[in-house]
C-alpha cells in the first residue's frame, strides 16, 4: 500500500449507516463501527459507496475537516420524538382521535412526554422539524376545549398537517 499517510474526508453514510470516507487517491473506506468509538476502517469492494467492506486499513491515516464521523448522541431521542409527532398526526388525521394511537395512551401523558424530550435537548440541538410552538398546537388541537381545539387545528393545518374533521 505504500507509506504515504492517508488523509480521509467524510463523504457520507452508506445504506447501512456506515460512515464513509475518501482518501486523497479517491479510494473509499468504511467505518464498520458505525461511528461508535474508534473507527474500524475497511476498503470497499469495487470502490463503490455501497460496496461491501473488504480489507482493514493498514496505512497510517488522519481525518480532515472536523475529524471522524461521530453518531449524534441524541439520535434515539430524535427518533422517539419524531415517532411521537407521527402519533399526533395520525391521532388527528386518519386515526380519528383514537387514544390507542398515542404512545402514552392519554393525551396529557403523550404531550408531557413530548415536552420533556424536547426540553432535554441543548439549545443548539433543538429539532428544527418540530418547534416548541407546534407541540403546543398539538396539545390544543388534541384537547377538549372547543375554542383552543379549533385554534390548534387551524395552526396545524397551516403547517400542512392533515386534521380530520370531527363527526
Amino acid at each position: 500500500m505504500g507509506n504515504t499517510k492517508l488523509n480521509l474526508e467524510y463523504i457520507g453514510q452508506d445504506d447501512f449507516s456506515c460512515p464513509t470516507y475518501m482518501d486523497q487517491k479517491g479510494k473509499i473506506w468504511k467505518d464498520i463501527n458505525l461511528g461508535h468509538g474508534t473507527p474500524s476502517l475497511y476498503s470497499v469492494s469495487g470502490n463503490e459507496l455501497d460496496g461491501e467492506p473488504e480489507y482493514p486499513i493498514k496505512q497510517e491515516y488522519s481525518f480532515g475537516g472536523e475529524g471522524s464521523y461521530k453518531e449524534n448522541p441524541y439520535l434515539f431521542e430524535y427518533m422517539l420524538l419524531s415517532r411521537m409527532k407521527m402519533d399526533c398526526d395520525y391521532f388527528l388525521g386518519y386515526g380519528r382521535r383514537s387514544i390507542y394511537a398515542l404512545h402514552g395512551k392519554s393525551i396529557p401523558e403523550h404531550i408531557a412526554s413530548m415536552k420533556k424530550l424536547w426540553n432535554m435537548f441543548p439549545a443548539d440541538a433543538k429539532p428544527e422539524w418540530l418547534p416548541w410552538e407546534q407541540i403546543l398546537e398539538y396539545e390544543a388541537a388534541m384537547g377538549t376545549d372547543p375554542e383552543t381545539k379549533a385554534e390548534g387545528c387551524k395552526a396545524l393545518e397551516k403547517r400542512g398537517i392533515f386534521v380530520m374533521p370531527e363527526t
